[in-house]
This record gives structure tokens, C-alpha cells and sequence, in this order.
């Protein structure tokens, strides 16, 4: 048995994903659902402050040399 395999019959195959229909006619669909979101709404919460700082110069200078280098490998469009 190979890894793959191995982690198949472990972990057995994803779960596949819930449309809205599916998550209004099983609670159990429907929970998880409200769990994912409460778990993003927290998230953003937690983030919110670090999300909304100015990059650091020294980042902001590195993107603008990566960008110039694109261009100039880039050639003519």
C-alpha cells in the first residue's frame, strides 16, 4: 500500500461540499456552515488592525524593485 493509499483509507474520501439548499435541509450541513463562519467572522475580527496598517517602507520598496524587474523581463506586450 502506497502512501496515497495509505492516507485514503485513513482519512477516507473529502467531504464534499454543501450548497445552501443542501446546508438548509441537514442541520448537520447547516452547522458546520454557521461554524465556518463564525470561525471567518472571528478571524477578520481578530485581523481587522493588522489588516488596515500601512506596509513598511522597506516591503513597499521591495515590491516596487520585483515590479520593475517584471516589466523589464516582461517585454512588450
Amino acid at each position: 500500500m502506497n502512501n496515497h493509499e495509505r492516507d485514503r483509507s485513513r482519512f477516507g474520501q473529502p467531504a464534499p461540499r454543501a450548497s445552501n439548499s443542501d446546508a438548509e435541509k441537514s442541520p448537520a450541513i447547516g452547522g458546520a456552515a454557521e461554524a465556518r463562519r463564525r470561525i471567518g467572522r472571528g478571524l477578520r475580527l481578530l485581523y481587522a488592525g493588522v489588516l488596515n496598517q500601512p506596509l513598511p517602507e522597506r516591503l513597499t520598496r521591495l515590491v516596487d524593485v520585483l515590479a520593475a524587474q517584471d516589466r523589464s523581463t516582461e517585454g512588450p506586450r
